[in-house]
């Protein structure tokens, strides 16, 4: 287990600390059972996987008190979604802690340091879906550039791998102008990423993506 790895074990095994038995959750009948609305008012840890990402996806909505459900839950949400197991797309699930205001919990430092060693893991992974994994921390924070910042120190061959493959991905696409992150495309980054893109050590980029650079800016 590498360092940013074991950092992010602890980090959802603190928010996991956190995790209690709430109040009757009041759902939509439509959608669950009576069975299910009652697991979900039990302890978390005991709240079957399929019904875990089911609530995971659901919009607020459906829920007669969304934020609470979805703060009791999310111990198990994010550590599933940062450790592959979620069967939710990771924008989604952060578009979810925004409307559960989470930066308002009680312990959102917790939040946050997972979301932190996520990143830190990601870049630090072969395997890792880095493009994916911005989306949902700069949507779940409402800013991509700390997370940008974060890549361009990070310096290793693991991770500069993953940013070639993405910035490769947004020259290609054209998207660069109006980049939008997010499940819903809510988070406009495009003058944010370009900047970045274009201060980056002339090593990650190459001619071809240069190129792209000045044709989707009109450069000279």
């Amino acid at each position: 287990m590498t360092t940013a790895q074991q950092r992010l074990h602890h980090a959802l095994d603190a928010l996991a600390r956190t995790a209690r038995p709430g109040p009757v959750v009041d759902g939509c009948g439509h959608c669950y059972t009576d069975g299910q609305l009652a697991a979900l008012s039990g302890p978390p840890d005991l709240v079957p996987d399929r019904l875990l990402h089911s609530v995971a996806a659901k919009g607020p909505d459906h829920w007669g008190d969304f934020p609470t459900l979805y703060r009791r839950l999310a111990p198990r949400i994010l550590r599933q979604l940062t450790t592959g197991t979620l069967h939710v797309d990771g924008p989604l699930v952060a578009a979810r802690l925004v409307a559960a205001d989470w930066s308002g919990w009680q312990h959102a430092e917790l939040v946050r340091e997972v979301l932190d060693a996520w990143w830190s893991a990601t870049l630090a992974s072969h395997c890792a879906n880095a493009s994916e994994a911005l989306e949902t921390v700069a949507v779940a924070t409402g800013a991509v550039t700390p997370w940008l910042a974060a890549w361009t120190e990070a310096r290793t061959p693991t991770a500069e791998r993953h940013l070639i493959r993405t910035v490769g991905d947004w020259l290609h696409s054209a998207r660069l102008p109006d980049l939008r992150l997010g499940f819903y495309r809510e988070l406009p980054v495009g003058p944010e990423v370009a900047d970045w893109i274009a201060a980056l050590p002339p090593h990650l980029l190459d001619e071809e993506h240069r190129y792209w650079l000045d044709l989707v800016y009109h450069r000279a």
